[in-house]
Formats: C-alpha cells, structure tokens, sequence
C-alpha cells in the first residue's frame, strides 16, 4: 500500500502521512497537523483524503480534526481511549481493529501505551519499499534512536513495556514511521553516551533534509532505549534492572 511521508520543516518536525489506496485514489490522513501540506500533497498526487486517524490525543495530532474534516468531509477515526477527549470522532479505534481505506489498503491498530495512556500505532505493508515490508506509523511512541517522553499524560514503566513487547514481537524489517523526525538529535544524544557506536555515527553523517525512516533491526543498533544491556549503556546509566535503566535514559533526554 503506498504511504507519502513530507517533512512539514515547521518548529515540531512534524512529518505528515498520506496513506493511500491506489485503485480508488482514497487515503488517510495520520495525525494531520500542517493542513496546506497535507491538503496540497493529496491534491498533488490526484488523492482525496475521506479517513483522518490520529494515534493519540495531543493537540499537535489531533486539534485539527475539525478543520480537515470540514475541508474534505472525511471521517475522524481515534483511540477508544481517548474519548471525551479528542473531539469529532465518528469511530473509536481499539486493539486488532482493522482501517480499510479504499480497496486495497488496510491498517491493523495496535495498542502502545506509554507516550500517553491512549495511544496507538497503525501497522501496514508494502508503502514504496516492497509489498511485503511491514511498516508501523507509530505517532510518537518511536523515533529514530529514540522514544516518546511521558511527560505530558504518559507514565514511564509503562512506555518501558510497550518498547519491550515491541521490540520481541514487531518483525525486525518493520519501518518505523514517527510522528516527528528526530533522528540526527537522538543519534547525537546516542553518541553523547555510547561514543564508540560506529552504527549511529555512520548513520548520522548521511542524514540530509529529508526524513531518513529506519527499521527495527536499525534501532537494535542506535537506540540507547533498545541496547540496555549493552556495557557502554549499562556503564553510562548504572541502574540495576532494565527498567530502571530505560527510565534513568528517559529522564537524561528530557534534560538533553
């Protein structure tokens, strides 16, 4: 299923997400925030948006429901557990639910708590890298080389065990599709405390202007979140079990 991925280059780093059915020209809208870009992108490429989906109920993801809705008349699809809160929603999306968007294109709703209690990824195949990669727009529970704070509505032990579950169970080819693109800051912070990382040195001398979107095999190598048990991290963080470590981790970003 194709996926259009535009960096907005607004303050946030949003990156905007078209997911599209090619027989009938639908798509979906995921946590549409810059809406001139994502309404230009879909005229650009003959598309007409009639799903809006947002992961989680932040205002930067899912404020504009409204604005979008009236300019397309699309339906709002949302987090069961986000309602009440997220306004406009015509279907409340919960765990193993499937988004169908024209024909040809599905998206299976997966639960990730953490970032905030109600958030959810949508896993897909195919975008434009193969038709069976699997992909996952995760709204920000991932990023490249890094995870969501909990800051605003989360809770960290429990964002420590949504990444493990996804860690074990997500295949290692699945492309990780972030709600901002923060990969070149989160490969510095990577390299602040694991300097000899050859992976996340390597990876950021390449980053250019557009978004560079890397695999779960690829976050084994740069997250700090995903190598707990390395000896760098476990010398740089020094907490005894692993989720004290990722939670130690979390607490020095947020002040990186």
């Amino acid at each position: 299923m194709p996926l259009l991925a535009t960096a907005t280059g607004n303050a946030f780093a949003h990156v905007a997400y078209l997911v599209w059915c090619p027989d009938s020209g639908e798509a979906a809208a995921i946590d549409p925030y810059q809406l001139d870009l994502v309404l230009e992108t879909a005229r650009a490429n003959g598309l007409t948006i009639t799903r809006i989906v947002n992961t989680h109920e932040h205002w930067d993801h899912a404020g504009r429901n409204a604005q979008l809705r009236e300019a397309t008349g699309a339906e709002v699809l949302a987090p069961r557990a986000a309602a009440g809160v997220i306004e406009t929603v015509d279907h409340m999306l919960a765990e193993g639910d499937e988004i169908v968007v024209g024909t040809s294109c599905r998206l299976r709703v997966i639960e990730m708590p953490g970032h905030t209690m109600t958030h959810v990824g949508l896993l897909g195949e195919g975008a434009d890298r193969g038709e069976d990669e699997p992909f996952l727009l995760c709204g920000d529970t991932l990023f490249g080389a890094g995870v969501g704070n909990v800051g605003h509505g989360g809770h960290g032990p429990t964002l420590f065990a949504t990444v493990d579950r996804l860690r074990r169970t997500l295949d290692p080819r699945t492309r990780l599709y972030p709600g901002h693109d923060y990969l070149a800051r989160n490969l510095g912070f990577t390299l602040r405390h694991e300097p000899d990382n050859r992976a996340a040195r390597a990876l950021l001398e390449t980053i250019g202007p557009a978004p560079r979107f890397t695999t779960m095999a690829e976050e084994e190598e740069i997250n700090l979140f995903f190598r707990l048990d390395q000896p760098a991290v476990r010398a740089a963080f020094g907490e005894a079990d692993r989720e004290a470590r990722f939670l130690a981790i979390r607490r020095a970003r947020d002040l990186w």
